[in-house]
């Protein structure tokens, strides 16, 4: 092909090898949940979607709290009730998005952790993981929100233990506890120092074993019920950074119980991120998921942006098609992220193809 860079002849390759897959589950996860009226199951079932996901939190500061009814935090309208009413009995299961840790208009400074900003410790708005009441509130809740009439339940990616996150009393007296070392902060975040190897180390296991006593909750409140987790990008290609940045600790989080593990394969996320052209972008897009793939299989869920974050504006049609183009062909599930009802005629023309 003259004229045609090695770069551009790889990703045609690529996709060419991907022009026929297996048989391939579709899912939707809508950015909202005040519309007019629900998406009914026959309208996603006409556009190719097999699964509805529903956002059941806000974590607004002054008007933030939960869209069911759980006993434990405040509501600020019932509105997963009548998308369980309009899902009953369907083909197509209805799963519920939820926030694990950043509840900002929780105001009992007791449970909330602290992280390290400049030469000393700032309360923040998420829950302490190492205090043991914040740690059964959320497991408490994740239960709760499996009794409802759903199917599943996608964990939002802010289960997790940023770089800076997790100093409260809590924290640093788990942390002399577990290493026998001095908890001092400025050791504990200087890279490759002993600290800093028990720190992370800690930081690791208290997510695995939150997200493990979610799962075993939620599947002793219902029997067959199902739990996916949202995946930061990094995972697959630099798991060290997950563990790093997020605390995100690939074989712990794999043996947990998960059922879905749900990669946000955000590609105009990534490429602004990372400063990619257009070309490195899908380099990286394709590798990305074939590392994914290797680690999870069957468990693996590609999200794709329907959105651009910034300004809303839906994502032109070819472009999503490169993207989805590059999706390997053993990847059994991908989901349209973050998307309204009135997306779902592009979305089905990129599944119909």
């Amino acid at each position: 092909m003259p004229g045609t860079s090695l770069c551009s002849l790889l990703l045609i390759l690529l996709a060419l090898a991907n022009a026929a897959f297996p048989s391939r589950r579709h899912e939707i996860q809508f950015r909202r949940n005040d519309y007019a009226g629900i998406a009914p199951p026959s309208r996603l079932s006409a556009a190719g979607l097999s699964k509805a996901i529903l956002r059941v939190f806000s974590d607004d500061e002054k008007k933030g709290g939960l869209y069911f009814r759980s006993g434990l935090f405040p509501v600020v309208r019932p509105a997963l009730a009548p998308w369980e009413k309009g899902y009953a009995g369907s083909a197509v299961p209805l799963w519920a998005w939820m926030g694990a840790r950043k509840f900002a208009w929780l105001d009992e400074e007791s449970l909330h952790d602290r992280e390290w900003f400049g030469d000393d410790t700032r309360a923040i708005a998420k829950l302490d993981l190492f205090n043991p009441r914040a740690r059964e509130l959320i497991v408490k809740l994740f239960a709760s929100l499996a009794r409802q009439d759903i199917q599943g339940i996608l964990i939002q990616d802010d289960l997790t233990l940023l770089r800076g996150e997790g100093f409260s009393s809590w924290g640093r007296a788990s942390f002399t506890r577990a290493s026998g070392l001095g908890a001092d902060p400025r050791r504990m975040l200087k890279r490759g120092s002993a600290h800093q190897r028990a720190w992370e180390d800690l930081k690791t296991a208290c997510i695995g074993e939150t997200l493990k006593q979610i799962v075993d909750a939620c599947k002793t409140a219902r029997a067959n019920f199902e739990v996916g987790l949202n995946v930061h990008y990094e995972a697959p290609l630099t798991p060290e950074r997950a563990r790093s940045w997020y605390a995100f600790d690939i074989d712990l989080a794999s043996a947990s119980g998960v059922d879905l593990f749900y990669l946000m394969a955000y590609h105009r996320q990534m490429k602004a991120e990372m400063k990619l052209g257009e070309s490195d972008s899908r380099l990286y897009f394709r590798r990305m998921l074939e590392a994914a793939l290797r680690l999870w299989g069957p468990r693996l869920v590609v999200k794709l942006q329907v959105r651009d974050w910034r300004n809303s504006e839906l994502i032109p049609l070819e472009e999503l098609k490169a993207y989805y183009d590059l999706i390997p062909a053993g990847v059994e599930r991908v989901c349209f992220a973050a998307a309204d009802p009135e997306d779902l005629e592009l979305i089905s023309r990129i599944i119909a193809r």
